[in-house]
C-alpha cells in the first residue's frame, strides 16, 4: 500500500493518524507500506520537492518513516528526494526504512542501479526542477525534459 504519512496543510492527515490506519492495514494482511506524504496542491511542502542539490535535502519523510517503524512491524518502502547510494544504504541501515523507492532519478538515469552496481555511487544526475512531471501532465509522456534541453544544445 502507498500511502501518506502526513497531507501537510491545515485540517489535512498527520502522522500519527496514517501511523493507526497502518496498524489498520497490517491488520487486514498487506505485505508492505510505500510512505510518501503531501497532496497535489501543497506539492512543496509534501510529496514533490525541487532542488534536491545536497544530501541533506534527500529523504524528505525520514522523520515520518522513523515514526512509523516505532509502531509498525510491516516492511516500509520509503519514497521522497533519495537520490544518493549513500543517502539510501544509511536509511535501510539505521533501519528507518526496509526499501527505498526512487522514480525521477529513474526518469533521468534509467540505467542508474547499474551504475551504481559499477562501483560509480555517484547520486543520480536528476536535479529535481521537476519539468518531467510538466511534461506528463501535458500528455507528452515520462521524459528528463532538462537532459533533452542538455542534449539539444
Amino acid at each position: 500500500v502507498k500511502m501518506n504519512s502526513g497531507d501537510f496543510i491545515e485540517g489535512g492527515l498527520v502522522v500519527e493518524d496514517s501511523a493507526q490506519i497502518g496498524r489498520m492495514l497490517k491488520e487486514q494482511g498487506i505485505d508492505a507500506i510505500e510512505l510518501s506524504g503531501g497532496l497535489p496542491m501543497a506539492r512543496e511542502s509534501g510529496s514533490i520537492r525541487r532542488g534536491i542539490t545536497s544530501e541533506d535535502r534527500e529523504a524528505y519523510f525520514e522523520d515520518e518513516a522513523r515514526a512509523f517503524k516505532k509502531v509498525l512491524s510491516v516492511p516500509l518502502i520509503l519514497v521522497g528526494g533519495i537520490r544518493s547510494f549513500q543517502v539510501a544504504e544509511r536509511l535501510v541501515e539505521d533501519g528507518v526504512c526496509d526499501y527505498v523507492s526512487m522514480s525521477r532519478p529513474f526518469i533521468r538515469e534509467p540505467n542508474l542501479i547499474n551504475r551504481w552496481r559499477s562501483g560509480d555511487l555517484r547520486k543520480s544526475t536528476c536535479i529535481s526542477e521537476n519539468s518531467c512531471l510538466t511534461a506528463a501532465g501535458a500528455g507528452e509522456g515520462i521524459y528528463c525534459v532538462t537532459e533533452k534541453k542538455q542534449q539539444r544544445t
